[in-house]
């Protein structure tokens, strides 16, 4: 019986999660566990849903679950997880082969997607995020993204808000999805449209054949940071699209520095302006040789931005002008 069948057969199946019921649309049995499938989440192309084990500990435990087509598709995905060894990425617990497909069964992280917090900002229910955050948040990202590229090798290559969870305390962006992750040494041998989101993605990769790399992922942090600072995607909402023939010649000069479009951005000291505006316009450049060359080179930017905001911030420019005036006043000055 598939999953929709079991939906139509009995849509008020509960089970208590922590103290509450909660429908669920499926139990599967995984190794040793019994997962309840809570919801579906992440890219409407693949199956992948929150689920609880009641067993797991004091209360039950959530988990993430990917259930996929078994084949060479699967089985590179699954080495490219299998690798994911960090604390703050989602690690392997359990997989197995059902027939046609084969049952992954990851950590859950606590939070809610990053496509979800820009809804809450766009429609009031939350406050934007000041540039000192976004800047704290992208610098820990990266920290992963690049943590990823060095230490095993894996370009995520599908950066985007849905595939990205932000924590509550502390909060932080955490990747969760790694549906379209390969090994560097591989090519982009996804179906079309598969975790490609076109405005998140670099304009490289919309071609066919282009090798997943560091600039690939660069440009898609550098996009989140852009729409973090400014609320909106770059180049006037086409994000990685304006690099595609169609759009290049139109899209050339619609970059706008982030102080450029951000109040909060462009009320801050210069040295803080500038700063961002250098980091985000640099990662976002449209020509992978144009952005940062190495990942040392990017994070160092990053954190000497972020450094910043930690120390006592100078007087923006009025400010500045203001207290000379005010010391010229009240400086002694010898009679003529």
């Amino acid at each position: 019986m598939t999953l929709s069948d079991h939906r139509q057969n009995d849509e008020r199946r509960t089970i208590m999660v922590r103290g509450r019921p909660r429908t669920f649309l499926d139990c599967r049995r995984i190794g040793r566990r019994d997962l309840y499938l809570l919801e579906r989440i992440g890219s409407p192309l693949r199956e992948r849903y929150l689920a609880f084990d009641p067993q797991e500990g004091p209360g039950g435990d959530f988990f993430l679950v990917q259930i996929s087509p078994y084949g060479p598709l699967a089985q590179q995905q699954l080495r490219v997880q299998r690798r994911l060894k960090h604390d703050s990425l989602p690690r392997v617990v359990e997989w197995q082969r059902r027939d046609s497909e084969v049952d992954v069964v990851l950590t859950w992280i606590e939070g809610i997607s990053l496509a979800q917090y820009f809804d809450n900002i766009r429609e009031g229910r939350r406050p934007p995020v000041g540039p000192s955050e976004a800047i704290r948040l992208i610098h820990g990202l990266a920290t992963a993204v690049c943590r990823l590229h060095h230490k095993q090798q894996v370009a995520h290559g599908d950066i985007q808000p849905a595939n990205v969870i932000i924590t509550a305390h502390t909060s932080r962006l955490v990747l969760i999805d790694f549906g379209s992750a390969w090994t560097t040494e591989s090519t982009v041998l996804r179906e079309d449209g598969d975790g490609l989101n076109r405005c998140y993605a670099a304009p490289e990769l919309q071609a066919e054949g282009t090798p997943l790399g560091f600039f690939v992922d660069q440009f898609s942090v550098s996009v989140l940071l852009y729409e973090l600072l400014t609320g909106e995607l770059p180049y006037r909402g086409l994000g990685g699209k304006a690099g595609r023939p169609e759009y290049i010649v139109r899209a050339r000069d619609s970059l706008f520095a982030p102080s450029q479009v951000s109040p909060a951005c462009r009320q801050l000291p210069r040295s803080l302006r500038d700063g961002i505006d250098r980091v985000t316009m640099r990662g976002l450049a449209l020509r992978s040789h144009q952005r940062y060359p190495d990942r040392h080179a990017w994070l160092n930017d990053l954190f000497q931005v972020s450094a910043r905001f930690r120390l006592v911030p100078e007087l923006p420019p009025f400010p500045n002008a203001l207290t000379r005036v005010i010391r010229w006043l009240v400086t002694p000055r010898a009679a003529d």
